[in-house]
């Protein structure tokens, strides 16, 4: 019991896993639950995991995704925009929610042994939507980052998507 009568549990990232019956998100990495759905808006659970293949890997949307970190470890979130700027910010309890713009690259991991998160889409995404990023071509456009992009992208991306 934690303090004032509360019950304080701590999962693996196999127990989160289970209980929400996540599979693995394909191209990206990372674990995933399919929330509400309409035409306009699409929501989905993530946990990110400190395994390999526990991260979400650069890509970019020609949608908006916002992210809201939801419990466990912070999670690091690479934004590379268009034009070579770029931002790397924390999402957890002190800053719970970012929105990543269409046409922007991003990345993430977990501060910790998991995260998990809510990402929404606006328009509800589509495969269509998604392109996942090669590492040599980032580090070219955003050389600044290469440290970066390196840790958030794989030789080959895990699964396909449909």
């Amino acid at each position: 019991m934690g303090g004032g009568g509360r019950l304080v549990t701590v999962q693996s990232a196999e127990e989160v896993i289970a209980r929400l019956g996540m599979q693995p998100i394909p191209e990206e990495g990372a674990w995933f639950v399919a929330g509400p759905r309409t035409q306009d808006l699409n929501a989905i659970t993530v946990l990110l995991t400190d395994a390999p293949d526990g991260f979400s890997a650069m890509h970019r949307l020609t949608i908006d995704e916002g992210w809201q970190w939801l419990d466990g470890a912070p999670t690091a979130l690479l934004r590379l925009r268009p034009g070579g700027s770029g931002v790397l910010n924390y999402v957890g309890p002190q800053a719970g929610q970012f929105l990543v713009r269409r046409g922007t690259w991003m990345g993430a991991s977990t501060l910790g042994n998991w995260s998990l998160l809510a990402c929404w889409c606006s328009p509800a995404f589509r495969p269509e939507h998604f392109e996942l990023g090669r590492r040599d071509e980032l580090v070219r456009s955003y050389p600044s980052y290469a440290t970066e992009i390196a840790l958030l992208t794989r030789d080959e991306p895990v699964g396909r998507m449909r």
